[in-house]
């Protein structure tokens, strides 16, 4: 108990709040903001049991909800030296006592709630996130690395913008066999994925539910084998079609980063079956050289290329995204935490293109 316990009311979301949450999240987040509209993705994201995935601060007074912290779940493990989760909406009303020291009691109050041993921050805001997570948590902070790889039978281009075409490299000769797996079962089969000691920790249940059931997305996992024969490595892919035109964007990856160097060649041949303008890979602490090795280039900041990253709205701009996180090793993809999903009311899924069975 502390100065805050006296004034508000700190505790974990029921199902019970979850239109006081929807509504602050309008007023005070953004007006019109998915999680505010979308119901089903809402739950998809946070609902967990009788649970609701935020830290709500109530105030005794007038009943009112005065700040959240949302966050994410890497797996459903109940070992809590594994039990790792991404920070998701985190947000004080404006014109409420003690707003910034609200808010990072909230932050605080995360690791007591949940028993966590990380809370990582992937898509913070570099303007207030970023500056608060390393003054008063001491966290480390990042930009993640952008990847991208050109189809080199493409001319013309309508998503990416090139105005500097890199040097064509071929990839690794030691090709990677990928095979597509529809369904966790057929994973299951091949990859122990609970055998991957990583930061954060993902088990079978986060790829299943993130990948597999998504309620609008259509993600492509992939195995990746080895010359021996063994699935080392999963690899998640989402093909995205905008302005005519389509891409493949490698959103996490679990398991024998080497593997990647051998996929030089697959990734070509998909681009070149699927009509791909590129292939890109947002990631942090995956090593550099084995993406070189299967043909990537590094979008730096001297790189005059454009490779999108928002496309609902579709933008033709580079995006930086900033991250946080307190432990070594820690690594970040894509579709951690709340940063790969709709930003949009959508109607129904999304269909698969065709070629998405490549790999097989």
């Amino acid at each position: 108990m502390n100065q805050f316990d006296e004034r508000y009311e700190i505790r974990l979301a029921d199902c019970s709040d979850i239109e006081m949450i929807m509504n602050f999240i309008d007023k005070y987040w953004k007006k019109g903001h998915i999680m505010s509209l979308d119901r089903d993705l809402f739950l998809y994201e946070y609902q967990d049991g009788d649970h609701i995935n935020f830290i709500l601060a109530i105030d005794k007074r007038t009943g009112l909800l005065e700040g959240i912290f949302g966050f994410i779940k890497c797996s459903d493990t109940k070992d809590l030296k594994k039990k790792d989760i991404w920070g998701s909406m985190w947000k004080v009303r404006e014109n409420a006592d003690n707003m910034p020291l609200l808010g990072i009691e909230l932050a605080k109050r995360v690791f007591e709630i949940t028993g966590c041993r990380t809370q990582i921050g992937n898509g913070a805001n570099p303007a207030t996130t970023i500056p608060l997570r390393r003054y008063y948590f001491h966290d480390k902070t990042i930009r993640m690395k952008q990847y991208y790889k050109l189809n080199p039978e493409t001319e013309e281009f309508n998503i990416a913008a090139v105005k500097k075409r890199p040097k064509y490299l071929p990839g690794n000769q030691g090709e990677t066999k990928i095979t597509l797996f529809r369904t966790m079962k057929e994973v299951k089969e091949y990859f122990n994925i609970e055998s991957i000691e990583s930061i954060p920790y993902k088990d079978s249940w986060y790829v299943n539910k993130r990948f597999f059931c998504h309620p609008y997305y259509h993600y492509y996992v992939y195995g990746l084998t080895n010359k021996e024969g063994r699935t080392g490595a999963l690899m998640m892919t989402r093909v995205i079609e905008c302005s005519g035109a389509k891409v493949l964007r490698i959103v996490d990856y679990i398991g024998d980063q080497a593997l990647f160097s051998g996929l030089g060649v697959p990734l070509e041949r998909i681009m070149e079956e699927m009509n791909l303008e590129y292939v890109d890979f947002y990631t942090y602490g995956f090593k550099d050289q084995y993406l070189y090795d299967a043909g990537f280039v590094y979008r730096s900041e001297d790189d005059p290329n454009i490779i999108p990253n928002f496309f609902e709205p579709f933008l033709r701009e580079n995006v930086d995204i900033w991250a946080h996180y307190n432990l070594e090793g820690t690594l970040f993809f894509k579709a951690d935490g709340d940063q790969d999903r709709p930003n949009q009311l959508m109607e129904k899924p999304g269909r698969r293109p065709k070629g998405y069975e490549m790999g097989t």
